[in-house]
């Protein structure tokens, strides 16, 4: 008796696959390109954004959704009867009853967001009870594909229902539970919305929406991945070669007033003052430097934030834009108008984004080391632009004038050549690398 009913499973299974071959050799043909790639285009389309696809592709189960909506739910818009349609009524070559029969069902299948409630393991095939999420109907499945499954996972699938039984034409997208109620949220939230602009109310029914709007639940697949994708990319800790985080956020200040800048910074909370190297000119060479670190009670503690302060400028180095950002208010707060921002630069370093995986209710990114050369490199471009604009711009070492202008007043270069030589001296990139 189980060899006969699995048997039939997969004769039915046979039957299914052959008509899915079927329709695609249909919608590959010459004249309805155009409307394949309408539909196709229409699933897909959070993909094809030329900013999403720059780090978000559809997963391979997505794309088989998109041509199971191509087979199963599009109409063309050009006359050309749907695919189910050709299928049927074709004259120019059999189509075994073995797929005959699975025409209507596969016309009124919809894509589902199915929760496993439970696993028959004893069955042969498997079968797998599943309820949907959407209008709490319950089924009974075969399950013969090799992605696997189980309990309290969600399937983002199409479910074939069928006289004799029913069945999954292919492998399912598996989600964690928690990303499956989300989805399930936010595509609630669109068909609101659509009820709300079309008056369709019939719309509130489950299969009917999905039938004919299940491309929202990849839409909202691709936002999800999207948001998740860049949840775990803002974790993402920066680390040099010798283990330190890589303080990658910088922010670069002008003054005139050195010894105000170093009694204020003294009283910062968690400051560590640095000892500096002597040196025969201290007068050009004077240098504080602080560090602040990690305030959780963690062994070992880590540097995640830098202050160096030279009688012109103080540059604020921190391991993220945010820790940067929130030093920078207190630095306004504190020090006011004897402080004059610069510039900055917040852009991590060059990273695979991190792997999301969809089974998961969180989402921890690895660590990235970031070499010597990347460091020199990226140290490069900012001081480059940094001086670049010094030199146009007023400077409060030379009593608000751009340098230009100062040794034209002053038809003297030495006291400039003299700021140009210090900043050469003091130079971040040089100091990180421990060239100076």
């Amino acid at each position: 008796m189980t060899n006969q009913r699995a048997s039939a499973v997969s004769s039915d299974q046979e039957g299914i696959r052959n008509l899915l071959a079927r329709l695609k050799a249909q919608s590959l043909q010459v004249d309805f390109q155009v409307q394949r790639e309408m539909a196709l285009s229409l699933v897909l389309k959070p993909y094809l954004d030329p900013i999403t696809a720059q780090y978000l592709a559809p997963l391979p189960e997505e794309i088989a959704l998109a041509e199971w909506y191509l087979y199963a739910d599009f109409f063309p818009t050009d006359g050309h009867p749907s695919l189910i349609e050709q299928v049927r009524d074709t004259i120019t070559e059999h189509v075994p009853e073995e797929e005959r029969i699975w025409l209507d069902p596969v016309r009124h299948s919809y894509m589902d967001l199915l929760q496993v409630v439970g696993i028959d393991q004893e069955a042969h095939p498997p079968r797998l009870h599943l309820q949907s999420m959407g209008d709490q109907q319950r089924f009974d499945v075969p399950y013969m594909e090799e992605t696997p499954v189980q309990k309290d996972r969600i399937l983002l699938t199409r479910l074939i229902r069928g006289a004799s039984g029913n069945y999954l034409p292919g492998p399912p997208l598996v989600l964690s539970l928690a990303l499956g109620q989300t989805l399930l949220a936010f595509t609630h939230d669109l068909r609101r919305g659509i009820e709300f602009s079309t008056g369709n109310f019939a719309l509130s029914e489950w299969p009917e929406f999905t039938n004919e709007y299940g491309y929202l639940l990849i839409w909202g697949m691709a936002r999800l991945r999207g948001g998740a994708i860049a949840t775990a990319d803002a974790q993402v800790t920066y680390w040099n070669e010798t283990g330190e985080p890589f303080l990658y956020a910088i922010a670069f200040y002008e003054h005139h007033e050195f010894q105000t800048l170093a009694t204020g910074l003294d009283e910062w909370e968690h400051m560590s003052p640095q000892p500096q190297p002597t040196s025969p000119d201290c007068e050009t060479r004077q240098m504080k430097v602080w560090v602040q670190h990690t305030q959780e009670e963690q062994s070992p503690s880590y540097a995640v934030a830098r202050f160096t302060l030279t009688p012109t400028q103080l540059t604020v180095e921190a391991d993220t834009a945010d820790r940067l950002d929130a030093i920078k208010h207190q630095l306004a707060a504190t020090f006011g108008f004897s402080l004059h921002f610069k510039g900055e630069t917040l852009n991590a370093p060059p990273h695979l984004l991190p792997y999301v995986d969809l089974l998961a209710d969180t989402y921890i990114a690895p660590p990235v080391t970031v070499s010597v050369k990347e460091e020199i490199k990226l140290l490069s471009t900012f001081s480059e632009k940094i001086y670049l604009d010094w030199a146009e711009h007023p400077s409060p070492a030379l009593k608000g004038k751009t340098p230009r202008q100062y040794c034209r007043e002053h038809h003297d270069t030495t006291e400039v050549a003299e700021l140009i030589d210090q900043m050469e001296r003091n130079d971040l990139g040089l100091q990180r690398t421990g060239q100076r």
